[in-house]
């Protein structure tokens, strides 16, 4: 999810003392010291950051009872409770349950764009916050999980009119900067001199005013010029909204409407076309760009696959060529080495589904896939300053990969190079996921990198005849106990990352 917007404000130092809180400035100044507070405090002791965040949301609540029509108050409060409810470390402190948070996020910044309908910060702002709904639903393993599917798409769809509205926001802003820029150039090349003294003097009555100001300090907005950056990264934030719902769309299918498919292609292309115009100023911003634009054609062609309008060549074909761009700088980037393998997991991951086919040309395309996956993510780790997190995502993909190898062995697929190898590719699963369980620093997946690690090694002694297919012993030894354990099983086999005779 992009990074939420955020109001810059600036005040006068003064000293610490006891503040009366009779205006909004004065709510406003008290809000932000917390604020700072809780971020010195975020990366040592996250309890005490939540704390400070959460008095900087009481001070910025009780200043709109007083100041209702308070932007700055309104749309700080919103901020606040949308870095809580998306910061990592933040949400892991949180008493209830996120959903009950981002609810409450979503209610403050619609109060906030209530106050000022086109404020473009907001108005980014609450669609992230749809987003992160969106992905909590989607995430929610229950009985309900087509409505909960169907209730997140259209929770994205309403992020991307709000990003929508946004874009449109910034670039009636951008273009009256140009036009000002124009003005200001035009003022420069017919008196230099004259525009030269009269920044000297403007800078002199800042100086003077400043001088003296009263002690107290007043609030005042620094209106930051929209520009071809602040474009991009809105544009970039409605690709990977779109790369979501497609994301959504892959996995239950049947909870979206119809069209769906071919709005999002409309959309999609209208976005691109416009980035490549945005980017011409923004040389920087190319991989970012060419990243964003792999996931998402990935994630359309995974979805157009399962629904049938395209087939596995054309989706092979398209998804190698939009991730050998020379932009996304394979060849030393992590993420993009990452990002490649997912989608080859991906492509796999469908192919294995599809009723449709040769099954054999569709089991060596398998084969290819994922030592194309395997060899982008051995890449990805050999590069110099590689961060831990992401060396843990390698080699826990990794083991995904060496997994579905090995599953390609038995009915119904049985892939002859697969029958050949399948003990080694269980004991490279194995190695892999030990490794992954050893780096991470996320508890949950440790224990899943440990738990698909005990059926790697199961599955090397099963293809050697060394057991009977008693799972009992893999339930049992789970950190989390033998029902969570079971519903890993159930999930590995129904991702076809482990043969269906395992539970059988």
């Amino acid at each position: 999810m992009a990074k939420p917007k955020s109001f810059l404000k600036q005040t006068k130092s003064k000293p610490k003392k006891e503040q009366k809180l009779d205006t909004a400035d004065d709510f406003q100044s008290a809000g932000v010291d917390f604020e700072e507070a809780a971020g010195k405090w975020r990366a040592g002791d996250a309890a005490k950051s939540l704390r400070f965040f959460q008095r900087a949301i009481d001070v910025y609540d009780q200043g709109l009872q007083k100041f209702p029509q308070s932007i700055d108050l309104a749309y700080n409060k919103a901020r606040v409770q949308l870095e809580i409810a998306t910061h990592p470390v933040l949400v892991d402190q949180l008493s209830r349950p996120l959903e009950d948070v981002l609810k409450e996020a979503l209610a403050s910044h619609q109060y906030a764009l209530q106050l000022e309908p086109d404020n473009a910060d907001a108005l980014f702002n609450t669609s992230q916050v749809l987003t992160a709904i969106a992905e909590s639903m989607a995430n929610e393993e229950d009985d309900e999980g087509l409505a909960n599917d169907a209730e997140a798409l259209k929770a994205l769809r309403e992020a991307l009119e709000l990003q929508s509205r946004c874009l449109n926001v910034q670039e009636r802003k951008y273009q009256e900067f140009l036009e000002q820029e124009r003005i200001a150039n035009e003022q420069r090349g017919e008196d230099p001199s004259d525009q030269g003294n009269s920044n000297v003097e403007e800078s002199q009555d800042i100086s003077e005013s400043g001088d003296g100001g009263d002690d107290d300090g007043e609030w005042f907005n620094v209106v930051e010029p929209v520009t071809s950056d602040t474009l991009l990264d809105t544009i970039l934030a409605q690709l990977g909204t779109l790369t979501t719902l497609c994301s959504i769309i892959c996995s239950s299918p049947g909870a979206a409407p119809p069209g769906t498919l071919s709005w999002v292609e409309e959309l999609s292309k209208s976005l691109l076309d416009k980035v490549q115009v945005v980017s011409r100023d923004e040389p920087d911003k190319l991989q970012e760009i060419a990243l964003a634009k792999g996931n998402l054609v990935s994630a359309m062609l995974e979805a157009g696959y399962k629904s049938g309008n395209i087939n596995a060549e054309t989706y092979g074909r398209e998804r190698d060529a939009v991730f050998s761009a020379a932009e996304l700088r394979l060849e030393r980037s992590v993420e993009a080495r990452i990002a490649n393998a997912r989608s080859l997991m991906a492509l796999n991951s469908a192919l294995s589904k599809a009723e449709n086919g040769d099954a054999e040309s569709q089991a060596t395309l398998r084969w290819n896939v994922l030592t194309a996956s395997i060899a982008n993510l051995k890449s990805a780790s050999a590069i110099q300053g590689i961060p831990q997190e992401d060396l843990a995502t390698t080699h826990l993909l990794r083991g995904d990969a060496s997994l579905y190898l090995c599953a390609m062995a038995f009915p119904p697929t049985s892939h002859q190079t697969a029958v050949k190898t399948v003990a080694q590719n269980a004991k490279n699963a194995e190695v892999y996921y030990r490794n992954a369980n050893r780096l991470s620093q996320d508890d949950e997946e440790k224990d899943v990198s440990l738990m698909k690690s005990a059926v790697a090694q199961y599955l090397q002694a099963y293809s050697q005849g060394q057991t009977q297919g008693d799972i009992g012993m893999l339930l049992n030894a789970s950190p989390r106990g033998p029902e969570w354990a079971l519903g890993q099983l159930e999930d590995m086999v129904s991702e076809n990352l482990v043969p269906q005779s395992l539970l059988s």
